[in-house]
């Protein structure tokens, strides 16, 4: 659960005021945490699965533009800024969430500041990832934005298999696409493209990278 770290040299009352207000939610897979407008009632910290947060996209249809990993704060933007949601957040998949009401946050962040800088990295996180995002479809081909996405999954749903990397992938086909700033069919021609260089494998739940040596030295060179 979040914070037990952050909150070890809090004054005991603050401390346990925090703890006793939190919640472990399951939320299914497709269900919304809250939608666009919606007032903001509560935080949410992923433990495990997770969130996706998306925009009215053309004609109406959401278009995903950030996922959240385990570890990682959904909400607190709207809550710095004021007034209600701009995105909605939905579950991918089945995910296990922590629930802080945002009275019981706003106390904590009082009381104890710390854990306000340990939100306020999470709110930068999704800023630069959403800048960083319009900068790759800008400069980069549709590949490398895919070969990125894949480095971004790599770390919170990714294990060791031989030489290579078994990804839990938790995104849908075309949240993947949303996130690497291409279209649903661009996305397969570029995933048909990773498969013939054996780069990597796209099953509908897994992504199988065979060399991590491989994928590693294409990362580098993007990130340089």
């Amino acid at each position: 659960m979040v914070g037990e770290a952050v909150w070890a040299d809090a004054e005991a009352a603050a401390a346990d005021s925090f703890f006793q207000a939190r919640a472990q939610v399951r939320q299914g897979r497709g269900k919304a945490l809250f939608a666009e407008g919606d007032g903001v009632d509560a935080l949410y910290v992923v433990i495990a699965g997770a969130v996706v947060l998306y925009r009215p996209g053309p004609r109406g249809r959401p278009v995903a533009i950030h996922l959240v990993a385990p570890g990682h704060t959904v909400g607190f933007r709207a809550l710095a800024e004021g007034g209600g949601h701009r995105v909605t957040a939905r579950c991918p998949q089945d995910s296990i969430l922590c629930r802080i009401p945002v009275a019981a946050a706003e106390a904590a962040f009082a009381a104890h500041r710390p854990l306000e800088r340990l939100f306020l990295r999470d709110l930068t996180l999704e800023l630069g990832s959403m800048r960083e995002r319009l900068l790759h479809v800008t400069c980069l081909g549709v590949r490398d934005r895919l070969v990125l996405l894949l480095g971004r999954l790599l770390r919170p749903y990714g294990t060791e298999l031989g030489d290579g990397w078994l990804i839990a992938n938790p995104l849908g086909r075309a949240d993947m696409a949303a996130l690497a700033g291409m279209t649903p069919e661009t996305i397969s021609r570029c995933i048909r493209q990773m498969q013939g260089e054996n780069l990597a494998h796209f099953c509908r739940k897994t992504i199988l990278v065979p060399s991590r040596r491989k994928l590693l030295t294409e990362l580098e060179r993007l990130e340089r």
